[in-house]
Parts: C-alpha cells; structure tokens; sequence
C-alpha cells in the first residue's frame, strides 16, 4: 500500500512539476511583439480620449509640468488615423493644440493665432524640447526603437508590463524611453524618455482613459480666423 500511495505522489508531483513548467513557458512566451499587437487592437477598436500628465523639457532645458488632452480617431488605414493634443499646461503653451496625422503635423499657436503646417516626416511638437510625434502608433514605435521587455510592475491602475527601448535612428530626440503597458486593458499607463546622459527628458502618466465618440471635424477645428501657414 505505501509503494503505491508513493507512487501516486510521485506522479501527482510529476503533473504539478509538468503543469507548473507549462504556466512557466506561458508567461515566458509573451514578448514585446505580443503585447505591442495587443495594445494596438485594444487602441484600434475605437476612438478615445484620455488625459497625459507629467514633466517634460522645454527648449530652455527647464522641467515643467505638462497636461495634455489626448484625442485618437484610429483606423486600419494610415490615412485616416488622427491624434489630437491639446495643451493645458505651461501657461506659456496653454491654448495650444498639435494635430498629427499620417502626412502632417499641423501646430496651432494661440499666441500667434496661426496653424503652422509641415510634413510629419520632418515635425515637431513646437513648444517642446522633445519630439514625440512618434509615439502616437505602438506599431510604427517597434519599427522606430529597438524594444525588450523587462519584467512586470504594478501600477495604481493594476499589473503592467516593464518595457525599455532605445531608438534605431542616433539623431532621435530621446536616448532611451521606459513603458509601462497595462496588463487588463493593454495599453500605455506611462513613460519615461531620456538623454544619453540618463536625464530625463519627459515623464508622463496617462490617466483618465475613455472611449468617445470623436469624428475627424472635430480633432480638425481650429479658430475661423487663425492664419494657415504651410512649410
């Protein structure tokens, strides 16, 4: 009787050992290019809003505390995905919208009452000291920075992925950037971008996140009487 009850526990240790390994192998599996797919069908399913919140470096070199409305109008086709952000804080760029889209960046200045139009592929976010006209499409930023996953953190909106990642283009505005991607509702929660001297250029939380019913005229408005310049 006790040779088979040892049998039975050796086998039944054998299964836990093998079941065990198996969840092992499961968590192991996911990669960087896993949850980058995840994140962008979650953030493709429909249009959404949310707020970004943080510190980032303005052309002086001063860390200031940045508020930012985000808007996204996303879509299959690059043509007629849109993002929208609208800048609460500084003071000195409150008023102040960057509208991204897959040809353009159109910056308005409220000081000056102009919409300042150029090619993407050349653009920035006028007002910052770092460019993050890339970070709008979590498919365009694998192609863009080299990514690895580092583990997982937890966050006040739950568990999320660790991510680290340092640009293929050396003339990048940024050395290296930090992503925490959330686990129940994959997408981005934070993230860091710093110089090569590890300083930190930007430092935002992404709160507030909701799904709304945006159409492109509305990311598109801007004052009646604001002057269009084209560069």
């Amino acid at each position: 009787m006790s040779k088979a009850i040892g049998k039975t526990q050796s086998m039944v240790w054998k299964l836990f050992l093998a079941f065990g390994f198996w969840l092992l192998g499961l968590g192991l599996a996911q990669n960087v290019s896993d949850i980058g797919k995840q994140v962008q069908d979650n953030l493709n399913k429909s249009p959404w809003e949310a707020t970004i919140s943080g510190k980032a470096q303005l052309p002086d070199g001063s860390l200031q505390d940045i508020e930012m409305h985000l808007q996204v109008i996303p879509s299959k086709n690059l043509a007629d995905q849109l993002v929208r952000l609208d800048f609460k804080k500084p003071s000195s760029l409150e008023g102040n919208f960057v509208l991204l889209s897959d040809k353009e960046v159109w910056n308005y200045l409220f000081l000056t009452n102009q919409v300042v139009i150029q090619p993407r592929s050349k653009a920035r976010v006028e007002g910052l000291g770092v460019n993050l006209t890339s970070l709008s499409d979590f498919n365009q930023l694998t192609d863009k920075v080299n990514l690895k996953l580092l583990g997982e953190q937890t966050t006040p909106q739950g568990a999320a992925w660790q991510i680290s990642g340092t640009p293929k283009d050396p003339s990048s505005s940024f050395a290296s950037m930090e992503i925490l991607v959330l686990k129940s509702d994959p997408r981005p929660v934070s993230i860091i971008l710093r110089d090569s001297n590890g300083k930190t250029l930007a430092d935002f939380n992404v709160n507030d996140f909701k799904r709304s019913a945006l159409t492109a005229k509305t990311l598109k408005k801007y004052p009646a009487d604001a002057e269009v310049v084209k560069k």
